[in-house]
């Protein structure tokens, strides 16, 4: 008989049983219970069963899930508030918080079948036949989702980039598929010489000027309707930023990404792209297993530093170096020779 490591033994149980956690944490986000413990509690099930309307057993079975996720802790008997993390990272409309991008797993929940359906065709699923691209510029809602999903899951590394980019002496940067543009208000707050131009589909340029305008930052965010593939980039600038853009995209489609971004570039500008990496040995698992969200999202996969610094080499550039920014995020430059 085979024995088994100890610490093996629940592995496979405890991968089957995680996804409850997911599912309760997106139900508490769209229903609204971890914003109503942030500004109500600490507060009783039956207390928060009435405040928002659901029913107190339900209640009851979802405070024992997230109290056993660490989200939701008892501060007293029979009384719960949050733990500091969901305080931070699962109430709507706090800064860095992550509900946008959870709120987004009620519509788009990576499921079995939906992956199933990935295995099978090896494209993009999510939408059913449609390309992602085209309904996102074809459907304001959804953009606005996806556009705020990805804010919510770029704000705390945006933070963390802009005290590792090496762009003192660059004036002008190119976002290229910048979102609403998180990473350009936080690169422009710690670079005041800075001019960042956020390349994006006509569907979330409202989007990026809102989010300029509340930032107070109108002078130095500007928003610049292109594609990325299908019609050239505007050029001369000292900085080119690909944030979450190159796992978007099959290997060839990154390299011609890359070129663009070289093409863009003065001499001596700088290529900056920001990623959750693979490591050589696989991990972190959380990297990894967005390789399954790419499955059904996209055309690409999780890249390991190895791998994007051939690419860019391939690409023309020089000085590739790698670090770490923020939890899972790594940031990797190098610079168009002079």
């Amino acid at each position: 008989m085979q024995t088994i490591d100890p610490q093996d033994e629940l592995r496979v149980y405890d991968a089957y049983v995680a996804g409850r956690l997911s599912a309760g944490l997106a139900a508490g986000v769209r229903t609204g219970l971890f914003d109503l413990l942030d500004a109500d509690g600490p507060m009783s099930c039956a207390a928060l069963a009435e405040a928002s309307g659901l029913h107190e057993r339900g209640v009851r079975a979802w405070l024992a899930a997230m109290q056993a996720g660490q989200l939701v802790q008892e501060v007293r008997p029979g009384d719960f508030t949050l733990t500091p993390a969901a305080a931070r990272d699962c109430v709507r409309n706090k800064p860095g918080s992550l509900a946008g991008l959870i709120d987004m797993e009620i519509e788009n929940f990576l499921s079995p079948a939906l992956v199933i359906e990935g295995l099978r065709g090896g494209g993009p699923c999510v939408y059913g036949d449609s390309d992602p691209w085209a309904e996102h510029a074809a459907d304001p809602a959804k953009a606005r989702a996806f556009s705020d999903a990805m804010h919510a899951i770029a704000c705390s590394p945006s933070l963390a980039l802009a005290e590792k980019a090496p762009l003192e002496n660059a004036r002008r940067l190119l976002d290229a598929g910048g979102g609403s543009g998180t990473i350009s208000v936080a690169l422009a707050r710690a670079f005041p010489q800075l001019h960042c131009t956020v390349l994006e589909i006509p569907a979330v340029l409202p989007h990026i000027e809102e989010r300029a305008r509340e930032e107070g930052l109108e002078q130095q965010i500007s928003a610049l309707q292109g594609d990325l593939f299908a019609q050239a980039w505007p050029t001369g600038f000292d900085a080119v930023l690909l944030s979450q853009i190159m796992h978007d995209w099959s290997d060839d489609e990154g390299a011609r990404l890359l070129r663009r971004a070289y093409n863009a570039l003065n001499p001596g500008g700088t290529v900056l792209i920001h990623e959750k990496l693979i490591e050589p040995d696989g991990g972190p698992l959380a990297n990894a297993l967005v390789n399954l969200d790419m499955l059904v999202w996209t055309e690409g996969r999780q890249w390991s530093a190895t791998d994007l610094e051939q690419l860019m080499q391939q690409a023309g550039f020089e000085g590739v170096q790698a670090q770490k920014t923020y939890g899972y995020w790594s940031l990797m430059s190098a610079t168009k020779p002079g």
